[in-house]
């Protein structure tokens, strides 16, 4: 534990370190390596490490150039890095600008910079840096990490990256802890769930039950292995899905937020699902697809919005439909409609990952269809969601070749509409409680 009378006005309801998180975290900066990576499980106590660092160590530490803290963009920054830290040392000990970044901790001065696209590496060009923190680092994109290497020219300049494993063949993973000529300069610490004293063993479970797959690999052993296979493969089970006999008596008319989410698609299919959501589950309970490739009739977005006009019925009271954010003339022709419109977010990897939390603990649960019904009208039922969910699989071709992870793009449109479902209205809390 560190001293608490460093500052006054910094909390002294500090928790407990592990081993390697204390060793790490009060180690002088002199001892440390040019670049120090911490990376392995979730909830294993990499970033909290970093709380002490910073406070003890790196505020204090005498560097020529900036100091700065890098991550997606400085709102995840600060839900995931600065509020735990503005809480122990105080108010009267920082001052935060979110707006510009700028932050003064004690007496020493930083920047936080937002890294969410290959042009993000503009926020770096003319800078020189002699501290820089980097909060995830396999969401920083590649040219982005590459400029900061190059901007960290100071005698005594340090790296700090926490980050939860990827594929193998991220960039992260081959062109820095892998390279062989940059091992005299990296030092990676493994984190497991383990390392973390303060992990209660009720919250270990959840966090173990979440999880299947690839990403049980991933966030609960710290593996960097590949996505292969079936993407829901381990995650699809009796706990997402219902029959009549478990569908909520009333459903239309209990009052719980009402959605449509649309994958738009002319040339490639259209598909629209119908979701309930009563706070805790998400109730997809009709699905409408066209396919017109294979009907041959390909429709306008006025004939679309005509069937889904057809489909949603007399009950649209508060209902909101979700879009995809890149289908302009889509959306429009729903508005004058006089339909609330939302765009969705459509993130492939993080969306993938929240709705295979979901799936695994019953949280988007999709209705039977009975047998003998056919697709859209009279009934609706959900014919093709589970199948398209079945054969969801990664690209494991598109994976090697281009280090990008992405699902094969053949037989998706329902798939697509449950992972933006989930990943618009299940927040991280939903998800973790």
């Amino acid at each position: 534990m560190w001293d608490v009378r460093y500052c006054e006005g910094m909390s002294t309801k500090l928790k407990p370190f592990g081993v390697k998180a204390y060793t790490f975290a009060f180690r002088h900066p002199s001892e440390d390596k040019p670049i120090t990576i911490l990376e392995g499980s979730i909830r294993s106590g990499k970033t909290y490490s970093f709380h002490p660092k910073i406070i003890t160590q790196l505020c204090t530490y005498d560097v020529a150039g900036l100091k700065v803290i890098i991550g997606v963009s400085k709102s995840t920054i600060k839900d995931n890095l600065l509020r735990d830290l503005f809480e122990i040392v105080g108010e009267a000990n920082y001052n935060y600008n979110l707006q510009t970044g700028e932050l003064r901790l004690f007496k020493s001065t930083w920047i936080v910079i937002g890294a969410k696209d290959e042009g993000s590496e503009k926020y770096l060009r003319g800078k020189t840096i002699g501290v820089a923190l980097v909060e995830e680092g396999v969401l920083i994109p590649e040219s982005f990490m590459m400029q900061l290497l190059g901007r960290l020219s100071p005698v005594g300049s340090r790296l700090y990256i926490n980050t939860n494993p990827d594929s193998p063949f991220h960039y992260l993973k081959v062109k820095v802890i892998d390279n062989e000529e940059m091992s005299q300069d990296v030092e990676v610490i493994h984190f497991d769930l383990d390392d973390n004293p303060n992990l209660a063993k009720e919250t270990r479970a959840k966090y173990e039950r979440m999880f299947k797959g690839v990403f049980y690999d991933r966030f609960i052993r710290g593996l960097w292995v590949i996505a292969e296979g079936a993407i829901y493969r381990d995650c699809l089970g009796p706990q997402c899905e219902y029959g009549e006999d478990q569908r909520p008596v009333g459903l239309e008319n209990r009052g719980w937020a009402h959605y449509v989410i649309v994958d738009y698609g002319t040339v490639n299919a259209f598909a629209g699902l119908e979701v309930w959501d009563d706070g805790k589950t998400l109730w997809q309970d009709r699905e409408y697809y066209w396919d017109s490739r294979v009907e041959r009739v390909q429709k306008t977005d006025e004939q679309y919005a005509d069937e889904l006009d057809e489909f949603i019925g007399p009950n649209k009271r508060g209902l909101v439909i979700i879009v995809d954010p890149s289908a302009a003339s889509f959306k429009l022709v729903l508005v004058k409609r006089g339909y609330q419109v939302k765009n969705g977010k459509n993130d492939v990897e993080e969306g993938i990952r929240k709705t295979a939390s979901a799936l695994t603990m019953g949280l988007y649960r999709i209705r039977k269809a009975v047998k003998g019904q056919k697709a859209n009208k009279p009934d609706y039922p959900c014919i093709t969601t589970p199948k398209e969910l079945a054969n969801y699989a990664w690209d494991e071709k598109k994976a090697i070749k281009t280090e990008e992870e992405q699902p094969i793009k053949k037989k998706d449109h329902t798939a697509d509409c449950v992972r933006m479902a989930v990943h618009t209205l299940l927040t991280a809390y939903r998800l973790e409680r």
